[in-house]
């Protein structure tokens, strides 16, 4: 997480940037709430998935930087939600 919350705060991408550290604090004090937190980034409309780091979004990145920023935003994302999900998984089989 913190891969992308460094990334986030590179672009200047404040509000997934903050979602993502709040969680990260929660993970690491071993409290389920924030993994529940995060999980709830990944669904619906205007969610994290959607997220696009691009000048016209307000972000600071130059053009030739935009896609491999999104590329690189996609798959530390990915890792994110699975783990999260197992992590998820293996709590609700323990109760």
């Amino acid at each position: 997480m913190n891969e992308a919350i460094e990334l986030l705060q590179s672009v200047k991408e404040k509000h997934w940037s903050a979602w993502l550290a709040n969680d990260a604090a929660l993970i690491e004090k071993r409290d389920f709430l924030g993994i529940e937190h995060l999980l709830s980034a990944f669904g619906g409309m205007g969610s994290i998935n959607d997220l696009v780091i691009h000048p016209i979004n307000g972000h600071e990145v130059q053009d030739f930087a935009v896609d491999k920023a999104n590329r690189m935003l996609q798959e530390i994302l990915g890792e994110i939600w699975s783990l999260a999900k197992e992590l998820y998984n293996d709590e609700i089989q323990a109760k």
